[in-house]
């Protein structure tokens, strides 16, 4: 005892002497004992103002520094802002401060209340925890291992808090908490389950622990434990910031324990309480809607859990598409099991979502891109032992079928090594399809490729084989092969089924095919079956036939009976009775009833002004005249042909008449200028040549031979009134080898003629030939050469022909602006039927190819009033109007015209006009109708993929204008997967899909 008390004494005493020593220094002491009290009091303001004022006074360098060791500390008491730089400050000015470590505790603790757990961690370690206080040491430990539990480093933390929980007493209750969470964290899920359940019964830590020890049963599987815990905690706590997450463990343990009600009750409370419900619970309980039958709330859970590409999405997927199927929404359900078949994550899944999008592709034929084919033979190459396998093998059958894009279904049975009969059955039904495809298309040669291979295929399908055999005929007689129509025509009558009206149809296209052929007896049989056949509704054709009974009726010279079936047909077609009206008059000329004929040409003239037979009627009522001695009458009718229609080759006609009639008037100078119009208007004309010939009659009555002789030398090789010898000889030859097809040696011995005569009297006809041996060879630059010096001739006899075929070449070159205006000529001279249609229809196509959309109106018009105009025809006309009318700006008139020709999607401008009159809809905001437009083109299909692509593209603008983005991504990405085509959709379908990214 003596050595410690000793010691004392002798501190005690020097400080005594010293204060006795130096009276001058006793002040400042004083402040620093004071603030060092303060200090110890913790009255940290006071100490503060006491070291502060020391601070000013004093030169005791230890003191100053164990006065500003107090300061910092005290700025860390009072959770100054600035802190830890006071404190960082000592550091620097005493490095080797004997508080150091404390200080460092302190720049640590500063830290660590700012949530800086790595820089705390630092400063930790840089303090010595031994040299500190036992209340500084605990609270060092808890909040260095609190630190690094933050960082993650558990093992490390634990070691601190159960050096806490084994000396601690402040921290005791917190450590044994964090020591249990770090056990939970690591999967010791028995320790910490023990120490939560010690800590329950601790109020502070009860709710807590009630949680962790429900999420350790609930992460064991143990879900009756977490519905008991988890029940009482949710009673306990009814406004805990866990429930949430409690709502979700039940709703999850009930699913399990298999009461769904309870289930969906939690996690719809779970779903509702929180902003980013786990996609695994919206699963389960979009699972628990369905098996509730509440399918509406089950698609909005599941739809929320498709985000990712996992296994869990798969599995939404297949449960998203039975509730939409359930909901009677297959188009979604589709694209649903769609999704689900195109991951591999679960193949029971994938095969189970396979079968069903396969069904639903069956049934819907949703894009028509071919996956309804493809779909069950991908699905049977994925699945050969499926339990569905034998299903689909009878649903494969059917679609071959049913699907519109025949050739996917071809190419896919080509590749079956051994077909079955159902298999071949459903091949010849597809190649009959394709066959009716092309020739709705206008590809003749394509189309009898494919009947005849139906055909040849055998008797799989019997109704497929004759109706090909009815169709090859309609190709045959397209083409100008009318015996060959006749054959298939006549078997397709021998097997088809009988009082169909395709059947009658057969009755009369056999009919018109020995009409072709001139075989008027066999013709009249067939038409009269047709008639006979043919039910009243059908008025047009029944009326055609009934014309063209007539027609036989009057090559065998039976005019009554002609006549009677003429009225017939008038009587059934009004409308487009003038063919009847001028048949039946041309028989009462036959008749000699000359005055009813020139009534009846009156009254086709009167009803029909547009009539294609006015010209045919004006000449015969001219002659009726000329018949009755009527020859004023006469002269004014012929007068009236050549005034109305100037090139008409009945004009030329009616000239030679009116001389003629002029001439026997004894009007010989009104007959000179008939004659002389005809020789002048059309020259190089037979009527031209007779003209001159009757003018020289005319001038040798008048006395005049000289008139005649200057009036024919001014005419110069216009027109030739004697022809040489060796010119007629030569030509003459050259044109009998042209007539027997011998085409090279026509074309030497016309050339040679040519070279010899090139301004020979038949000039104009050898370079017309020449012309028609080069286009048959399409030599196409030579053809137009010639064709257009016979064109420039103005030689009458081959100049229809001539522009015809000079159009053409136009056309087919290209050269738009050149083919309009030939057409436009042709227009103008065409008395031929086909060349008068050929003439509107390539005006109509040039317009379009040069822009001119005025013009296409013009002659899609003029198409239209056509009475016997082929349904393609028609059809392209239509189409070019009504893309006119568009380019015009005038989309309402061309409402009637896409509704019509979309009708048929088989052909490419039905197929266009289908979506362009769904865009039309779209662009006067019209949804409803555009989509029904679009599902109407959806379930029909179409082999022009193109613009049933551009539909789904304009169905996904519709759902992005809605605001339903997910349709819209739907649609595209489904269009993406399934469209083959190389052209601008991709582009279009990248462009949505970036957009609806953003």
């Amino acid at each position: 005892m003596k050595r410690i008390l000793i010691p004392l004494c002798l501190v005690l005493g020097s400080h005594v002497a010293n204060g006795q020593r130096s009276y001058q220094f006793e002040v400042p002491d004083r402040l620093f004992v004071e603030g060092k009290e303060l200090f110890s009091l913790k009255n940290y303001p006071g100490c503060i103002d006491k070291l502060e004022a020391y601070k000013q006074h004093s030169t005791d360098a230890d003191l100053i520094q164990e006065a500003d060791y107090m300061l910092v500390y005290a700025a860390y008491e009072q959770g100054r802002p600035n802190a830890d730089e006071l404190l960082k400050d000592y550091l620097e000015t005493y490095p080797s401060s004997r508080h150091s470590d404390e200080i460092n505790y302190l720049i640590a603790s500063v830290h660590f209340g700012r949530g800086e757990y790595q820089k705390a961690i630092f400063w930790f370690g840089e303090s010595n925890i031994d040299v500190l206080n036992p209340e500084q040491q605990e609270t060092y430990s808890f909040r260095l291992a609190y630190s690094l539990l933050q960082m993650g480093d558990m093992a490390k933390a634990r070691g601190y808090f159960a050096r806490i929980e084994q000396v601690g007493a402040k921290y005791r209750e917190a450590a044994a908490y964090y020591m249990a969470y770090i056990d939970y964290a690591t999967a010791k899920y028995n320790t910490a389950l023990a120490e939560f359940s010690r800590l329950k019964e601790i109020p502070a830590y009860r709710e807590q622990s009630l949680y962790y020890i429900t999420q350790i049963y609930f992460i064991q599987s143990k879900y009756e434990r977490v519905v008991k815990e988890g029940e009482q905690l949710l009673s306990s706590y009814p406004d805990s910031k866990n429930n949430a997450e409690v709502y979700r463990m039940l709703g999850n343990s009930y699913y399990h324990m298999g009461d769904q009600s309870k289930a969906i009750a939690m996690l719809s409370k779970y779903v509702s309480s929180t902003d980013v419900p786990l996609r695994g619970d919206l699963y389960i309980l979009g699972v628990c809607y369905y098996d509730k039958g509440n399918y509406s709330s089950a698609v909005n859970a599941l739809g929320r859990t498709v985000g990712e590409n996992d296994a869990l999405t798969q599995n939404a997927y297949l449960y998203l598409g039975q509730s939409y199927l359930k909901l009677n929404d297959k188009n979604n359900a589709r694209m649903a099991f769609e999704a689900a078949a195109t991951s591999s994550y679960d193949q029971q899944i994938k095969e189970t979502a396979m079968y069903n999008y396969a069904l639903l592709i069956h049934e819907t034929a949703f894009t028509g891109f071919g996956e309804s084919v493809t779909i069950f033979e991908d699905f049977l190459n994925d699945f050969p032992n499926s339990r569905y396998a034998d299903k689909v093998n009878d649903y494969l059958v059917e679609v071959y079928l049913t699907t519109k894009n025949y050739q996917a279904a071809l190419t896919s049975i080509n590749k079956i090594k051994h077909p079955s009969i159902k298999i071949l059955e459903a091949k010849q039904d597809i190649l009959f399809q394709l066959g009716t495809q092309a020739f709705a298309n206008v590809k003749l040669d394509e189309a009898i490729d494919l009947f005849s291979r139906a055909i040849t295929l055998g008797a799989y399908n019997m109704e497929a084989r004759n109706d090909a055999y009815f169709w090859r005929g309609e190709c045959y007689y397209r083409q100008g092969e009318y015996e060959k129509a006749i054959s298939d025509y006549r078997t397709y009558l021998n097997n088809g089924q009988r009082n169909t009206d395709m059947y009658a149809l057969a009755y009369y296209n056999l009919g018109y095919s020995y009409f072709k052929l001139k075989e008027y007896d066999n013709a009249l049989s067939r038409f009269r079956q047709y008639v006979d056949m043919e039910n009243s509704n059908n008025t047009a054709s029944l009326a055609d036939a009934y014309n063209r009974i007539g027609d036989c009726l009057f090559h065998n010279r039976q005019f009554a009976l002609a006549e009677d079936n003429y009225s017939r047909a008038a009587q059934l077609e009004p409308s487009a009775g003038d063919y009847s009206m001028y048949q039946k008059a041309f028989v009462l000329g036959l008749q000699k009833d000359y005055q009813g004929k020139i009534s009846i040409l009156d009254r086709l003239i009167r009803e029909f002004p547009e009539s294609q037979y006015i010209d045919d009627a004006l000449f015969e009522k001219g002659r009726s005249y000329v018949l009755l001695d009527n020859n004023k009458a006469a002269a004014q009718t012929f007068e009236s042909l050549i005034q109305k229609f100037p090139q008409s080759s009945l004009s030329r006609k009616a000239g030679v008449q009116l001389g003629l009639i002029y001439f026997n008037d004894n009007q010989p100078e009104k007959a000179a200028q008939a004659y002389k119009m005809v020789i002048s208007n059309y020259p190089g004309s037979d009527e031209a040549k007779v003209a001159l010939q009757d003018l020289k009659s005319v001038y040798i009555e008048l006395n005049d031979i000289n008139s005649f002789a200057n009036y024919a030398n001014s005419l110069g090789g216009n027109v030739r009134f004697e022809v040489s010898e060796q010119d007629s000889l030569t030509y003459l030859a050259a044109e009998k080898l042209f007539m027997r097809g011998d085409n090279e040696g026509a074309r030497r011995s016309l050339t040679n003629y040519l070279q010899t005569f090139p301004q020979g009297a038949f000039s104009s006809n050898a370079n017309f030939y020449l012309a028609s041996i080069a286009f048959a060879k399409k030599e196409y630059d030579e053809a137009k050469h010639l064709f257009g010096l016979v064109v420039e001739s103005g030689d009458t006899k081959f100049m229809e022909e001539s522009v015809a075929r000079k159009a053409e070449i136009e056309y087919l070159s290209k050269d738009y602006p050149a083919a309009l205006e030939t057409f436009k000529r042709l227009q103008s001279i065409a008395e031929n039927p086909e060349n008068k249609q050929a003439a509107k229809l390539g005006v109509m196509r040039s317009a379009q190819f040069t822009g001119q959309p005025k013009e296409v109106l013009l002659a899609a018009e003029e198409l239209l009033k056509e009475t016997k105009l082929s349904p393609e025809v028609s059809a392209e006309a239509r189409y070019a109007r009504a893309k006119a009318y568009i380019s015009l700006k005038q989309d309402s008139k061309a409402l009637a015209d896409l509704k019509e020709i979309s009708k048929d999607t088989r052909t490419v401008h039905g197929a266009e006009a289908k979506y362009l009159l769904a865009q039309l809809y779209y662009d006067t905001n019209d949804d409803k109708n555009a989509e029904k437009v679009l599902e109407d083109f959806a379930k029909n299909g179409t082999p022009h993929q193109y613009w049933l692509a551009r539909g789904f593209i304009l169905w996904a603008d519709i759902y992005i204008r809605q605001g339903d983005d997910v349709q819209a991504r739907q649609y595209l990405t489904s269009l993406q997967n399934n469209y083959k085509g190389n052209d601008d959709i991709a582009g279009m379908i990248e462009d949505r899909l970036g957009k609806l990214k953003k």
